[in-house]
């Protein structure tokens, strides 16, 4: 009788270590396998899904993840045994053709946690939030975090886009392969090494040359910014905004025919960003003002900084989309950025 009550508790002490190793309560099970009956529980636990973080790792030196049904199978195997799939070369590269290409920006967040090999990445649960692969390099979201990195990727597993809008313009996925790595200066269109080297220059701007800036703004260089919006635009149909005050302050818009948010793609409000914080690490909050607008408070650059970011942004404009800019206008949105920083972008 007393080996038969060992045998029981060792088997439910073993299915609580089963539990724990999938990311359950091992305790709970070991008293529940002890309750009801050690096999029963251990056939329950695994029907249920897997929650352990390394549940989706596939065993690098053994097995692969079979690109059909994502489960692990021996490497050398030519059917799946989970899907009934062929994975041999010749079956996975047709599986590989139809899978989605487009690009990934890896942006610099510690808080997203990856599970990385040399060509692929993937969740570490095929849970929100997903890998966020672009259809497009013009439709691509930087934010405030930089330099990163840009891939073409192909989408190796595709998350749940059940709840999007038809044609969202890019894919959710929980597993991509890293096809190729591109130039950062890609992500601002064909001239995109002007918007680096503007970008470059605020990283190392000093008050004296953000003064500068602004006092060589010509008073009507944001009407030559906005007929270039205007023209930009107007490219694919009708404007967005017919009058030129209208376009006054763009960092990003919209227009019929694409996804493309500005004539050089994220770059205004990539300089926008990196300047804000480069006027803060300069003056702090005496960078700012606070405006209190409809019960809301919104924190802008005070006018010197701001003068200073419209110089960068017109000098933007005219350097990297210089297809929007007239030979005239050219030379008002570039005064203040030639005077001031191309000398030493010359010198360096």
């Amino acid at each position: 009788m007393l080996l038969i009550i060992f045998l029981w508790i060792a088997l439910a002490i073993v299915v609580g270590f089963m539990a724990k190793r999938r990311g359950r309560n091992g305790i709970g099970w070991a008293l529940l396998a002890g309750l009801i009956s050690a096999p029963v529980a251990g056939i329950f636990l695994k029907r249920i899904p897997n929650r352990s973080p390394l549940a989706s790792q596939p065993l690098l030196s053994t097995h692969i993840e079979c690109l059909h049904c994502g489960e692990r199978i021996l490497r050398e195997a030519r059917v799946c045994r989970h899907c009934g799939g062929d994975v041999t070369d010749a079956g996975l590269t047709a599986v590989r053709q139809a899978m989605p290409v487009g690009y990934w920006f890896d942006l610099p967040d510690p808080a997203f946690k990856l599970m990385r090999t040399a060509d692929r990445v993937a969740l570490i649960k095929p849970v929100p939030p997903w890998i966020v692969v672009d259809q497009s390099l013009d439709s691509i979201v930087i934010g405030s975090r930089w330099p990163g990195k840009l891939w073409r990727v192909r989408v190796e597993k595709q998350g749940d886009m059940s709840d999007l809008v038809a044609e969202p313009g890019y894919w959710r996925a929980s597993a991509i392969e890293l096809l190729e790595a591109l130039p950062l200066s890609v992500l601002f269109g064909p001239k995109g090494e002007a918007v680096l080297e503007i970008i470059a220059q605020i990283n190392t701007l000093s008050r004296s040359e953000a003064q500068a800036l602004a006092d060589n703004l010509p008073e009507n260089a944001w009407m030559a910014y906005s007929r270039a919006w205007m023209r930009w635009s107007q490219e694919d149909g009708e404007s967005a905004a017919d009058e030129e005050s209208n376009w006054r302050g763009a960092l990003a818009a919209t227009r019929r025919g694409d996804k493309a948010r500005s004539p050089v793609h994220s770059g205004f409000l990539l300089i926008h960003s990196q300047l804000r914080q480069r006027a803060e690490q300069l003056d702090g909050g005496n960078a700012f003002t606070l405006i209190e607008e409809d019960g809301e408070t919104e924190q802008v650059l005070k006018p010197m900084w701001q003068a200073a970011c419209d110089a960068l942004l017109f000098a933007a404009m005219a350097r990297a989309a210089p297809q929007y800019v007239s030979d005239e206008d050219a030379v008002t949105l570039l005064h203040a950025w030639t005077r001031v920083l191309s000398r030493e972008s010359e010198r360096a």
